[in-house]
């Protein structure tokens, strides 16, 4: 078992280039040393972070964090000097001929590829990096300014109060059941669990790869949905190949198959349809 200390802020204002920000860094891998606690591995979206520990700690392995949003491996090839693993873009990773070719990559520089299982992130969210940045200063509990003026971090959760919770289905996570097939590509599967109130159902899940229940609620952050997604009859489903590959998932042209899945899920859990769920939608999101 290895250990990765994490330095995930997007941005840390005026002193993300600076010798303080350097010095804190150095600081806290020393004192975790002292403590028998020195990491194998530093994850970070700072190159200023992996440049310092580059020269400081040449023994750490450094990993590019998911939220540097590595698309391709152009963006790889800039920066090779500063890493030795990667996340691969979440909202690429059901492209399968994209993980293949970030695979091969990686494979022939040397590096190793991470994927991100169990982000319950909206796909290509505009809000993302707002709200990466919150959790990577540790500040993701909402604020009386927050409160004022009615405003959520979480734009999955306002999202899916309106109703659309088939964005669900168009999202970026991987079940359980599919992990295998990334595994032959990916050293890393990172999963989510600070938040979530039952970590180690998620870890089960994935390291099983089975899981018999919600599958919204093995996702980070967690949902609780009127209508369960239930994983069986998800897995079973002749429309769940077709979304999970869609090739218009980043231009969806509304073409009614996740509203149709969602349909199948409402009847098999006999819940109520789609519409009625939308008319008294409220307090189901977690997290």
């Amino acid at each position: 078992m290895e250990l990765d200390a994490i330095f995930n802020a997007n941005c840390y204002g005026d002193i993300a280039i600076s010798k303080a920000l350097a010095e804190h860094v150095t600081e806290v891998l020393g004192e975790m040393g002292q403590k028998g606690l020195f990491p194998e591995h530093l994850t970070t979206t700072s190159p200023f972070i992996a440049t310092v520990v580059r020269r400081r700690f040449p023994e750490v392995k450094i990993r590019l964090s998911v939220n540097m949003y590595i698309e391709s491996t152009q963006s790889l090839s800039y920066m090779e000097e500063l890493f030795d693993s990667f996340y691969v873009s979440i909202d690429n990773h059901r492209n399968f001929e994209y993980v293949r070719k970030m695979a091969d990559w990686s494979t022939s520089h040397g590096m190793t590829l991470c994927v991100y299982a169990n982000s319950g992130c909206l796909r290509d969210c505009p809000f993302r990096q707002f709200h990466n940045n919150l959790h990577g200063h540790n500040r993701m509990g909402q604020s009386v300014a927050g409160e004022e003026f009615s405003f959520s971090a979480f734009r999955c959760r306002t999202n899916y109060e309106c109703g659309r919770y088939a964005d669900f289905l168009r999202a970026n996570w991987i079940r359980p059941e599919e992990l295998p097939e990334y595994e032959r590509l990916a050293g890393v599967v990172k999963l989510a669990t600070r938040r979530h109130p039952d970590p180690e159902g998620i870890i089960r899940a994935y390291a099983t790869y089975s899981y018999n229940g919600d599958l919204a609620k093995t996702m980070d952050p967690f949902f609780d949905f009127p209508i369960p997604i239930d994983n069986a009859t998800l897995g079973k489903s002749a429309l769940w190949p077709v979304i999970r590959d869609c090739p218009d998932a980043h231009n969806c042209r509304r073409c009614g198959k996740c509203d149709a899945l969602m349909d199948e899920l409402s009847h098999r859990s006999g819940r109520i349809g789609e519409s009625a769920v939308a008319q008294t939608f409220a307090g189901f999101f977690k997290g």
